[in-house]
């Protein structure tokens, strides 16, 4: 089960979370971190580097001391340092009110050189990989790397861009996507829709009109836009 579902509706903390993309002779790469086993919270899990916003991390406002947050969780769980003014804001998500744990989550974008040293800790985060973001994609889908919505949606919204140029010239003309998903269950599928899907407020899936959402089954979830 990747996501622990509850009744009773708990209140979203502040999360930071870095997207940190490089290039390669591959092409647009983008880190991925594997939670440990042992963890009680999304155990072996893959992510991107990220975690709770601290009283202590700097900054005014909600956005900068996520920012700050998300270059020192980045630093704690790759080894990575990047200084945090470079962390572009990329989104925003708040975990459904039917999930037990709710974070209320910055993601920041942010890119390094193609040899830059990863060094985890081998507790809770055990393994690494650098990968195109569409190979993700479709390792994901063949059920070889578990994740949650947030970061299959987040590498699909990057995976057509061939370098850190070219996604850095998008991202120029992009806006902050925020998403606060409407949860519907279906048998032993789970549907998170999103701002511009037809059923976001109404809930009801027989709706037509334009479709903005991730579907789950199994463990396996699937990012769908159209109109």
């Amino acid at each position: 089960m990747v996501l622990d579902f509850s009744d009773e509706v708990s209140e979203a903390r502040p999360a930071a979370t870095a997207i940190v993309v490089r290039d390669s002779a591959a092409g647009l790469q983008v880190l991925l971190l594997k939670r440990s086993d042992a963890l009680k919270h999304m155990p072996g899990l893959w992510v991107f580097p990220g975690g709770k916003v601290e009283a202590t991390d700097p900054g005014v406002g909600e956005l900068e001391q996520a920012r700050y947050a998300a270059a020192r969780e980045l630093q704690e769980e790759s080894g990575i340092a990047l200084d945090p003014e470079v962390l572009q804001p990329f989104s925003h998500w708040l975990t459904p009110v039917v999930v037990s744990r709710r974070f209320a989550t910055w993601f920041f974008l942010g890119d390094v050189a193609g040899d830059q040293l990863v060094q985890v800790d081998g507790s809770e985060i055990v393994e690494h990989r650098w990968l195109s973001p569409s190979s993700a994609v479709a390792l994901h889908h063949a059920g070889n790397l578990p994740m949650t919505p947030p970061t299959l949606v987040s590498l699909h919204v990057i995976e057509d861009n061939v370098d850190v140029a070219s996604l850095s010239a998008a991202m120029q003309h992009r806006s902050v996507q925020r998403f606060f998903p409407n949860v519907v269950r279906e048998d032993d599928r789970m549907v998170f829709l999103y701002e511009g899907d037809v059923a976001y407020e109404s809930g009801n899936l027989g709706d037509q009109g334009p479709v903005h959402r991730t579907t789950g089954q199994r463990g396996i979830f699937r990012y769908h836009v159209a109109g």
